[in-house]
């Protein structure tokens, strides 16, 4: 893609600049994404931040929400990984386990969605814990509590 036109561009003065990009398919038509991204490199590795809504007055609102879950990120990554090892273990995790959890499973998306919720998506580094191309997701309430944990593909 070519630089965006300022109508699919969203300057937040803490994170940077969010883009709404778009998808030339190979029979020329344009497919508009759904959503507006930016990537910043945060404790090392890169992390993608998304604003889930095609609306630019509607991502404008989520920022707030976006910023603040951008600066607790360790807490709620700390709380993301001991959500999925609980979701997918039958007894109660070790100390090893939730360790070696913690080590393995990096975050990879944060998300912002219209119900004011931010997703966490994590990648597994090391390919033990979830099938490649799957990837545990966990959903924050408003009061940053967990609401749900999904493997997404």
């Amino acid at each position: 893609m070519t630089t965006p036109p300022p109508d699919r561009t969203i300057t937040d003065e803490s994170l940077g600049v969010f883009v709404r990009e778009w998808q030339l398919l190979l029979d020329g038509e344009r497919l508009d994404f759904s959503f507006y991204s930016l990537t910043l490199e945060l404790d090392g590795r890169n992390i993608a931040l998304l604003l889930d809504t095609a609306d630019p007055a509607e991502a404008r609102r989520l920022l707030p929400r976006l910023r603040r879950a951008v600066e607790n990120r360790a807490a709620l990554k700390q709380r993301a990984v001991e959500a999925v090892v609980h979701a997918f273990t039958e007894d109660p995790p070790t100390t090893d386990e939730l360790t070696e959890a913690h080590a393995d499973l990096l975050l990879d998306t944060i998300a912002a969605d219209g119900d004011d919720e931010i997703v966490l998506h994590l990648t597994d580094s090391c390919g033990k814990h979830f099938l490649d191309g799957y990837w545990p997701a966990v959903r924050f309430t408003t009061q940053d509590t967990v609401l749900e944990v999904t493997v997404e593909a």
